[in-house]
C-alpha cells in the first residue's frame, strides 16, 4: 500500500478507535460528573444563558461546552453518555482534519494518538474543542489572517477561558520579533498604519466574542458572580491557586508523561529543527510558559503545545532526522517495560478482574511485533507502530475491561447504595461527594441533596454520604449517625451514615 494511503487509513482508525467506550460507560467521577449536574440544573431549571451548580452561577468555565451538550441532551437524553462526548468527538474529528490539512496525514497521526488527547476525544471535558481552535487560530495567524486568527481564538475563550487569548498574545508577540516569517499580507509587506489596524481590529473582535457573552452574564450574575470570575477563577488560578498549585518546573518534570508515546521523539524533532521551524517552537513556548507561570497546573494544559509537537514530529521524519528510529524504539520499549512491571506487582484489588492477565500478555505481544516492526521498516511505518501500540493496548481496555473501569471511576457504587436506603431521596445528603450520573440514574435520584456543613446542620437529613477524608469537618453532625455502608470510587472511600 502506497504511504500516504497507509497514513490515510490509520488516521481514519485512529478516529474510529474513540468510538470504542461511550456507549459502554457513565460519566466519571471528577469533573464530568460535575458537568452532569451543570447541564441537569440547565435543564430543570432553564437556566441556560448562565448555567448553575447547586443553584449558583457556574463560573468554573465558560459556557459554550454546556449550551451544546444541552442541545443534545434534546435528541439523545439527559443520561446519554453520547450527548456528552460527541463535541469532544466531533472537536478531534476537526483537529485531525486541521492537523492534516497544516502538516499532512502523518501530522495528523502523531497528534490523534498523542494519548493525552486521544484520552480526552472520549471524555465530556472541553479540552479537545479548546485545543482545535487553538490549532486554528495559530495557523491563520501564521498565514497573515489576523482577524480570522481573532475568530477562532475568541471562540475558544468561549470554551474554556481566557488562555486562549494569553496564548494568542504571547504568540503573536513571539512572531513579531520574525515578522518574515509570516505569510502575506505580513507586518513588513504593508504599511505601518495598516498593520496597526490589522492588529487593532483582531485585538477588537477576540475580545468581543467571549464579551458577548460575559457582560450579560455580569449584569445578570451580580457583583459576587463578578467577584468569583474575576478575583478567585481567573487571577486567582493565575498568581495564587487553591487547587493543583504547583512550582514552574511542574511541566518540564512531566513533559513525558504529558507527551507520551512522543516525548522521545519529540526531543529529537526539536533538536533537529528548532532553527527552520521557529514558528512551531514558539507555538510550544506560548503555551509552555504562561501556564508554567500560572499557580494552577494540570497535564490537560499541555495539550495546546501537542499539535506543534505533531508537526514537527511529521517534519523530522519526512527529512530523516537522526535519532528518530531511536526514539520510537525507546517508546515501544517503555510499554513492553511497563507491562512486565505491570504483570510482577500486580496490586492485589485486580487479580480477580476478568481480562486483567489478558490485558498484561496482550501489551507483551503488541509491544515485541510493534518493536520488531519499528526496527526493521521505513522511519514511517516506524513512528505509526509508536503510535498503534499504545493506542491498541487502551482499545484493549476499553473493549475488555470497561465494566471494571466503570466501576471503579463512575458514582454507579454510590447510585445502587442509595437506592437501597429505605428513604426518600430529597432526605439524603452528599458533603464532598460525587454528583450522581449514571446511564440508568432513578429519576427520585435526582432530589438528594448537596450539602454544606451550614446545610447539613439545618436540613438534619436521614441519610449522608461524606468523603472519609472530609468526615472530621461535619464530625458534629453525624454524631447522630451509624454508618451502614462505604464505596470506594476513583481510589477513595465514601462513607455512607444514617440515622
Amino acid at each position: 500500500m502506497p504511504s500516504e494511503r497507509r497514513l490515510a487509513v490509520a488516521v481514519a482508525l485512529v478516529f474510529l478507535s474513540i468510538l470504542a467506550s461511550p456507549a459502554q460507560r457513565d460519566l466519571f467521577v471528577g469533573d464530568e460528573t460535575k458537568y452532569g449536574q451543570v447541564v441537569r440544573e440547565m435543564r430543570t431549571t432553564g437556566a441556560f444563558f448562565l448555567p448553575t451548580l447547586n443553584g449558583t452561577p457556574f463560573t468554573h468555565k465558560p459556557p459554550l461546552h454546556f449550551w451544546l451538550v444541552d442541545l443534545l441532551t434534546y435528541p439523545l437524553g439527559l443520561y446519554s453518555t453520547w450527548a456528552f462526548v460527541l463535541p469532544s468527538i466531533l472537536a478531534f474529528g476537526f483537529l485531525l482534519w486541521l492537523m492534516w490539512r497544516i502538516g499532512g496525514p502523518l501530522a495528523a497521526y502523531v497528534c490523534g494518538t498523542s494519548l493525552l488527547i486521544w484520552g480526552s476525544a472520549q471524555t465530556a471535558r472541553m479540552d479537545v474543542a479548546f485545543t482545535a481552535f487553538i490549532v486554528l487560530g495559530l495557523w491563520q495567524m501564521q498565514k497573515g489572517a489576523l482577524v480570522r486568527s481573532a475568530v477562532a481564538l475568541g471562540i475558544a475563550t468561549l470554551i474554556k477561558g481566557p488562555m486562549a487569548l494569553v496564548i494568542g498574545v504571547v504568540m503573536y508577540a513571539l512572531e513579531k520579533w520574525r515578522p518574515s516569517n509570516i505569510e502575506s499580507p505580513s507586518p513588513r509587506s504593508r504599511g505601518e498604519g495598516a498593520r496597526r489596524a490589522d492588529e487593532g481590529l483582531a485585538l477588537v473582535v477576540m475580545l468581543a466574542i467571549p464579551l458577548l457573552w460575559f457582560v450579560p452574564a455580569l449584569v445578570m450574575g451580580g457583583n459576587s458572580y463578578a467577584r468569583e470570575v474575576v478575583v478567585k477563577q481567573t487571577v486567582g488560578r493565575a498568581i495564587a491557586s487553591w487547587v493543583h498549585n504547583a512550582p514552574p518546573w511542574y511541566y518540564l518534570e512531566r513533559l513525558p508523561l504529558s507527551l507520551f508515546p512522543w516525548f522521545f521523539l519529540a526531543v529529537a524533532a526539536v533538536i533537529a529543527l528548532w532553527r527552520t521551524h521557529r514558528f512551531l517552537v514558539n507555538w510550544i513556548l506560548a503555551v509552555l510558559v504562561p501556564y508554567s507561570l500560572m499557580s494552577s497546573k494540570l497535564d490537560v494544559y499541555m495539550m495546546a503545545m501537542i499539535p506543534a509537537v505533531a508537526l514537527l514530529i511529521a517534519e523530522a521524519v519526512r527529512a530523516g532526522a537522526r535519532w528518530t528510529r531511536v526514539a520510537n524504539l525507546i517508546a515501544i520499549a517503555l510499554i513492553f517495560i511497563a507491562a512486565v512491571a505491570g504483570g510482577a506487582k500486580m496490586p492485589r484489588e485486580f487479580d480477580s478482574v476478568p481480562g486483567v492477565n489478558g490485558l498484561i500478555a496482550f501489551a507483551l505481544i503488541v509491544s515485541v511485533i510493534g518493536f520488531i516492526i519499528a526496527a526493521r521498516a521505513s522511519l514511517v511505518t516506524s513512528t505509526l507502530m509508536t503510535g498503534a501500540v499504545p493506542l491498541a493496548v487502551l482499545l484493549f481496555v476499553s473493549i475488555n475491561l470497561l465494566p471494571f473501569v466503570n466501576g471503579f471511576g463512575s458514582t454507579r457504587a454510590l447510585v445502587d447504595v442509595l437506592r437501597r436506603q429505605p428513604v426518600e431521596p430529597q432526605e439524603i445528603a452528599l458533603y464532598a461527594a460525587p454528583y450522581l450520573w449514571t446511564r440508568d440514574l432513578p429519576p427520585p435520584l435526582e432530589r438528594v441533596v448537596y450539602a454544606d456543613p451550614p446545610m447539613l446542620e439545618r436540613m438534619k437529613p436521614r441519610v449522608i454520604v461524606t468523603s472519609r477524608g472530609h468526615a472530621k469537618e461535619i464530625a458534629a453532625t453525624l454524631a447522630g449517625y451509624r454508618k451502614v455502608d462505604e464505596v470506594r470510587m476513583i481510589g477513595k472511600w465514601f462513607d455512607v451514615y444514617r440515622r
